[in-house]
C-alpha cells in the first residue's frame, strides 16, 4: 500500500505524507474504520506515526512496541524509528530537518491535535505548505470499513452519582471562573470519554471502550450533543432535554461549527483536532483551555467509586479462578497456547458479568513476555510449557459498574534464580508505590520514583510509564492523571478520587519480562504539618505468586505491606470464593 500512496502523492504533488494513529476525536483506541496507519504500514500497535516521502518511509513508535514493530515492518519497506532512545528525534523534528523550501506536507487534519499542528508549523520553513490529505487517505485505503454506530444508553443515576444538570452547571461555573468573564462563549468538547461522562451516557462504537462517536458544544445557556440520533432511545433524549441538552446528528457537527455566533470559542488544543480550531484561531475567536480543569471525570464521586470496587471484586474472583486453573493445567502438562489461554480468561470474565475486555488481552509466554504490548493471534501464538513465566495483562468492562486492568506474571514451573530476582524487584516497586503517603496536589512525576527506585538500584529501567488513569466504566487509559517521569502540569494533581495503575516492569529481550499491575484509588490520609495528605487504597485484590518471590530480598516493611495486602484479599474476596478456592488461594499467597 506504500507504493499506492506514493502514486497518489505524485499525482497530487505531495512531497511528504504523514499518517497518524488517531481518529477525529484523537482517541487512543479507534474503530476499524479509522485504522489507516495500520492498513498502510502493517504495524498493529496502538501508538505510532508513519512518515512517507518519495523514496523513504519511517515509522516512529515508543519502547512498548520496538520488538513488535521490528517484526511487523520486516519486508514492508518502512524503517523503524525507536522514539525515546537517546539522540533519536521525533517525526516533526525529522521533517523540519529534511523538508525543502516550497515542498508540500499532507495529512488528515482531523487526526492531529491543534497544538501539534501549530508546533509543526513553527518548526517548518514558512514556504512549506501544509495541506489536508484526508481524501488521499481514503483513496489509498479504499477498502476500509464504513463507520458504524451502535446503541447509546443512559447511565443509571445510582452509577453516575451526579445529574447532567449538575455537571453542566459546574462546568459553566469553572469556565467563567477560570477562562472567560463575558457570557458570549462556546466550549467545544470532542474527547469521546469526556462527552460520555458529561452527559451520563455510554455507547458501543469502539471495541473495548463504551463510547459513542460524539461531539458537544456548550454555551452559557445551551448545550448541544452531536451523536447518532437514531441510536439513542427516546427516553434518553427526553431526559437530556429536561437538562437543557439538545441532541443533534453527529454528521452535523462541522456544519454547526461554521454557524458559531459567540464572541469566544473555548477549547483544549491538545484534545481537539486542527480542523476544528484552525478557523476560529485565524478569526481571533479562540481561547485556549485545559479540559482537565473543566471536565472532572478523573475525580470519581462516591457512586463511581462504589461501582469500581464492585467491579474489582468480580474481577478478583475471575482472576483467582483463572490462575488456579492455569496452575492445574501446568501441573498436568496440559497447557494450551497463548491465544487459547487469553481466550479462556476472556470467557471466564464474560461469565462473571464482564461485558467485554477493557483492552485486547495480552497473554505472553517466555521471551514474548519481554514485548511490552505483545499480541498473540489464533494463527500466531507460542506454545506454552510448564516452565518459565506467563505474563497476562487484561481487564474487563463491567456495565455501569467499572473498568478493571490487572497484570500478573505467573510462573508455570519452578522459577529460576534470575526469574525470582527480577520478579521480586518489580514487586518491591509495586508495593512501595501502593504504600506511599504523599501531600495532596502532587503530580505523577513526584510519585514515579517510589516504584522505579528498586529497579534503578538493580540496574534495570522501565521504559513505559508506571501508572495511567482509569475511567469509571470508560477508557482503561484515562490521560488526565499519570505516574511517569514525563508527567506534566497539564495533568491533574493527585487528590482523593483519582484512580491510577501501579505497573512497574522489567523486560529482558530474548529471555522474559515481568510486569505486576494493580489499580489504586487515591484516598485522604489525614494531615501532616498543616498539609492534607493522600495515600493509595488497592482496588485490585488478586494475590502475587509467592513461588516467584525471594523473601530474603524483601525488607521487613515490604513483607508487612504484602501481608496487609493478603489480609485485604482474605477480608474482601474470600467470602466470594467457594471453600476449595479459599484453601487454594490461602496456600498460593500466604508466607
Amino acid at each position: 500500500m506504500i507504493s499506492r500512496l506514493r502514486e497518489i502523492m505524485g499525482r497530487e504533488n505531495i512531497d511528504w505524507f504523514v499518517v497518524f494513529s488517531e481518529d477525529a476525536h484523537l482517541s487512543e483506541y479507534t474503530g476499524d474504520c479509522d485504522k489507516y496507519r495500520e492498513a498502510i504500514s502493517h504495524f498493529t500497535g496502538s501508538a505510532g506515526v508513519l512518515v512517507v516521502g518519495s523514496a523513504e518511509a519511517y515509522l516512529w513508535t515508543d519502547s512498548r512496541y520496538y520488538i513488535q514493530a521490528e517484526a511487523e515492518l520486516s519486508g514492508v519497506g518502512i524503517e523503524l524509528v525507536k522514539y525515546g532512545t537517546p539522540g533519536v528525534k521525533n517525526w516533526d523534528e525529522y521533517l523540519a530537518e529534511h523538508v525543502w523550501e516550497g515542498q508540500i506536507i499532507a495529512f488528515d487534519h482531523m487526526t492531529l491535535s491543534y497544538k501539534k499542528y501549530m508546533d509543526l508549523k513553527d518548526k517548518l520553513p514558512q514556504s512549506v505548505e501544509i495541506t489536508d490529505g484526508s481524501k488521499v487517505l481514503k483513496e489509498c485505503a479504499d477498502t476500509m470499513p464504513k463507520r458504524s454506530f451502535g446503541e447509546i444508553l443512559g447511565a443509571p443515576a445510582e452509577f453516575a452519582g451526579k445529574t447532567v444538570s449538575d455537571k453542566l452547571s459546574e462546568l459553566r461555573s469553572r469556565i467563567e471562573r477560570i477562562y472567560v468573564r463575558e457570557e458570549s462563549y462556546t466550549y467545544i468538547l470532542s474527547n469521546l470519554t469526556s462527552v460520555m461522562w458529561l452527559f451520563n451516557i455510554r455507547g458501543c462504537d469502539i471495541s473495548h471502550v463504551p463510547v459513542a462517536y460524539s461531539y458537544a458544544m456548550i454555551t452559557k445557556y445551551t448545550a448541544t450533543l452531536f451523536v447518532s440520533r437514531k441510536n439513542m432511545p427516546e427516553e434518553v433524549v427526553e431526559e437530556l432535554s429536561q437538562s437543557g441538552v439538545s441532541v443533534k446528528e453527529y454528521s452535523l457537527f462541522y456544519k454547526q461549527l461554521q454557524e458559531v455566533a459567540t464572541d469566544t470559542v473555548i477549547a483544549d488544543p491538545y484534545t481537539n483536532n486542527c480542523r476544528i480550531l484552525l478557523a476560529f484561531d485565524e478569526r481571533g475567536m479562540f481561547t485556549e483551555c485545559k479540559d482537565v480543569d473543566l471536565i472532572r471525570k478523573h475525580i470519581k464521586n462516591s457512586s463511581e467509586i462504589k461501582g469500581m470496587r464492585e467491579a474489582h471484586l468480580k474481577d478478583a474472583v475471575t482472576m483467582i479462578r483463572f490462575i488456579k486453573k492455569l496452575k492445574e493445567m501446568a501441573a498436568a502438562n496440559d497447557l494450551p497456547d497463548e491465544f487459547e489461554i487469553g481466550k479462556m480468561l476472556d470467557d471466564m470474565r464474560s461469565k462473571n458479568n464482564s461485558l467485554q475486555p477493557s483492552f485486547e488481552t495480552i497473554c505472553a509466554y517466555g521471551n514474548n513476555s519481554a514485548i511490552v504490548h505483545y499480541t498473540a493471534s489464533k494463527d500466531k501464538a507460542a506454545s506454552v510449557e510448564p516452565a518459565g513465566f506467563l505474563l497476562v495483562d487484561s481487564g474487563g468492562q463491567y456495565e455501569f459498574e467499572g473498568t478493571t486492568d490487572i497484570t500478573r506474571t505467573i510462573p508455570l514451573g519452578e522459577p529460576t534464580a534470575e526469574e525470582k530476582k527480577v520478579y521480586t524487584i518489580v514487586l518491591k516497586g509495586n508495593l512501595r508505590l501502593m504504600n506511599m503517603i504523599f501531600p495532596e496536589g502532587y503530580r505523577g512525576a513526584l510519585l514515579d520514583s517510589a516504584a522505579e527506585t528498586p529497579l534503578w538500584d538493580n540496574g534495570y529501567f522501565c521504559g513505559h510509564g508506571i501508572g495511567h488513569g482509569v475511567g469509571a466504566y470508560l477508557s482503561v487509559h484515562e490521560s488526565e492523571a499519570r505516574i511517569s517521569r514525563s508527567s506534566s502540569d497539564r495533568e491533574a494533581p493527585f487528590v482523593p478520587g483519582i484512580i491510577v495503575s501501579d505497573e512497574p516492569g522489567v523486560y529482558l529481550e530474548g529471555k522474559f519480562g515481568v510486569r505486576l499491575e494493580n489499580l489504586l484509588l487515591t484516598v485522604a490520609a489525614g494531615d501532616a504539618g498543616g498539609y492534607r495528605m493522600c495515600r493509595f487504597e488497592p482496588l485490585t485484590l488478586v494475590p502475587f505468586d509467592k513461588e516467584a518471590i525471594d523473601f530474603d530480598a524483601l525488607s521487613d516493611d515490604e513483607k508487612s505491606i504484602l501481608s496487609q495486602y493478603n489480609k485485604l484479599i482474605e477480608e474482601k474476596v474470600f467470602p466470594l470464593l467457594d471453600n476449595e478456592e479459599r484453601i487454594w488461594t490461602e496456600k498460593y499467597m500466604n508466607f
